[in-house]
């Protein structure tokens, strides 16, 4: 198994997760003493008031990013880390890539191309066609700012999908391409999915290795259209393999 990350990429948007948490954590704290001493000491109130929404407005915008960040980049395990750990016995036919290009997520088998598009929620999911929805949880409610949305899972890789077709055939304009597929997997074992007719294949992590050797019995790609795959889309970083 082949494994190719962007660690810079992690490396740097752990950087700016820690660095906007306390610089949230500053503006809030900020715009809540603001307000106790206008309410204590001011005259005029409304100034201080104006004040006080701006800087709680600014702490309320930095808490949602730094939070995002935090789940995506900082939180083990990553996407990327229960991806690898999934896949790591798949011989070298099998490639994965995170973070080297858009989509973050593209796995080579020996047929045909995914982009894996990884979600970290939790709890009970209804999937219907496209649609996903979460169950209301009072747990959730009280996260709200700070969980990860759902988002649209199968927009997002068909998006993926585009993007990839694009790159490919610029760089390999005479090439007759494999097949490039969505495939939606929920990283995190805390999740309870309901699956009816789905737009893309939804799997959990314990589903994605007899998924993948039960649908790569077609036609191999060849070996030196594979080399150049590999190349393109893992661009300058290093290869590791599993």
């Amino acid at each position: 198994m082949i494994v190719i990350t962007n660690t810079k990429i992690i490396e740097n948007r752990t950087k700016w997760a820690k660095r906007l948490s306390p610089l949230a954590m500053l503006a809030l704290l900020g715009g809540f003493f603001l307000n106790l001493y206008s309410i204590m000491y001011a005259v005029n109130q409304a100034e201080y008031t104006q004040y006080t929404f701006i800087l709680l407005m600014i702490g309320l915008f930095l808490s949602i990013i730094s939070s995002n960040l935090i789940n995506r980049w900082v939180r083990e395990p990553r996407a990327d880390q229960v991806l690898t750990n999934i896949l790591k016995k798949f011989d070298k036919d099998y490639a994965l890539f995170n973070y080297t290009i858009n989509p973050p997520h593209i796995l080579i088998t020996p047929t045909r191309l995914y982009v894996i598009v990884a979600k970290r929620q939790t709890g009970q999911i209804t999937v219907k066609g496209d649609r996903f929805l979460r169950k209301f949880s009072w747990g959730r409610f009280l996260r709200f700012f700070a969980d990860e949305s759902m988002g649209w899972p199968v927009a997002e890789a068909q998006d993926g999908i585009k993007k990839l077709q694009k790159l490919l055939k610029k760089k390999l304009p005479d090439q007759e391409l494999p097949e490039i597929l969505p495939l939606i997997v929920f990283v995190n074992q805390n999740v309870n999915l309901i699956i009816s007719d789905p737009a893309a294949p939804v799997l959990l992590t314990n589903e994605l290795k007899a998924y993948l050797r039960e649908n790569n019995k077609q036609r191999a790609i060849p070996a030196p259209l594979r080399s150049n795959l590999v190349k393109i889309i893992g661009g300058e970083y290093k290869k590791i393999e599993q």
